[in-house]
């Protein structure tokens, strides 16, 4: 499986890519038909009118691709690991939901 880790006006630092290979890693472990991630992290500098300050402004994106079907999932918050936490819990969902179609979908034979 390939992971293609990617920022987008900040640095990745090995610590931030040791994250999200580990975190996809335990999620992907049950699953074996992964043929592909591409994570995207960007930090938006707009500042907030009110408070001076910039808020939900660490982003993470990703694309799993499996045979078939692609799945996304998008999340921000104040803090990068934050938003990585927040991004692969809604990627875990959606493979979980995934995965039970499939076990559900298999023809019987007979």
């Amino acid at each position: 499986m390939q992971i293609i880790i990617r920022g987008h006006h900040l640095t990745i630092t090995p610590a931030i890519e040791e994250d999200i290979r580990c975190k996809f890693n335990d999620m992907t472990k049950h699953l074996d038909q992964v043929n592909s991630m591409q994570v995207k992290l960007s930090k938006d500098h707009q500042v907030d009118k009110h408070s001076k300050g910039g808020s939900l402004n660490h982003i993470a994106e990703a694309i799993v691709r499996l045979p078939g079907i692609e799945l996304f999932a998008q999340a921000s918050a104040d803090d990068m690991y934050t938003s990585i936490k927040k991004m692969t819990e809604k990627l875990k969902r959606q493979l979980e939901k995934h995965r039970k179609m499939q076990l559900t979908y298999q023809p019987l034979i007979v």
